[in-house]
């Protein structure tokens, strides 16, 4: 019988799914106003400069996001919506523009900056593809698994995650590197993606296998 799928990508263990020819370290949302806000950013810090380092020694790709908001007459009313509950006001008058280019909260976390070599690409939705050059680039470079480190799980992390799947990539989440604004929302999140096919793993197991 004729195999039909004898040319497809389909990992079977965490060292298929993160082959250094095939994968990308993605860093999201390390900035002041996001990541700077998670209950576990001493850690996030530590594990997410270990990947950086271990992703830099073996030449994988790192793409940064870098979420930039549009200005408040320019935003789309969901996400007004979600400002307005994030920022706790009943008029979208009341709100106070943030995550704007120059801003402190825009800026990245001290000692977690893109290196020379990285790819930093600039966004203001909750998906990395969206209105971002990212599928391009990862096709460009072969890439078929996204490895994920930042802020936050439940929301950015998982929304990408979810969105990779249906361009037809896989994803591994370092659940020691990522975080929320709270543990709940964080370990909720990791739930779902373990249920789903996502690997959520240690920093330590990534890193292990690259080296």
């Amino acid at each position: 019988m004729m195999n039909t799928f004898k040319n497809k990508f389909l990992p079977t263990s965490l060292s298929d799914f993160i082959q250094t020819n095939k994968v990308a370290l993605i860093m999201w949302d390390m900035q002041n106003g996001l990541a700077g806000k998670a209950s576990n950013l001493a850690q996030i810090r530590v594990n997410a400069n270990l990947l950086l380092d271990c992703a830099d020694k073996h030449q994988i790709p790192v793409f940064w996001s870098k979420h930039i908001l549009p200005s408040l007459e320019l935003t789309t009313e969901p996400f007004l919506m979600f400002l307005m509950k994030k920022q706790n006001v009943k008029d979208p008058n009341f709100l106070v523009e943030t995550m704007k280019a120059g801003m402190f909260d825009a800026q990245y976390i001290e000692g977690l900056e893109p290196r020379q070599g990285h790819i930093v690409l600039e966004k203001s939705q909750p998906s990395f593809f969206i209105d971002t050059p990212l599928d391009l680039r990862l096709k460009t470079l072969g890439i078929k698994t996204l490895v994920f480190a930042g802020v936050a799980t439940d929301i950015g992390i998982e929304f990408t995650c979810r969105h990779a799947a249906s361009l037809g990539y896989f994803s591994v989440v370092a659940e020691d590197a990522c975080g929320s604004y709270t543990e709940v929302a964080h370990q909720r999140s990791l739930d779902f993606l373990r249920s789903w096919i996502t690997p959520v793993v240690k920093t330590q197991e990534i890193t292990e296998i690259w080296s």
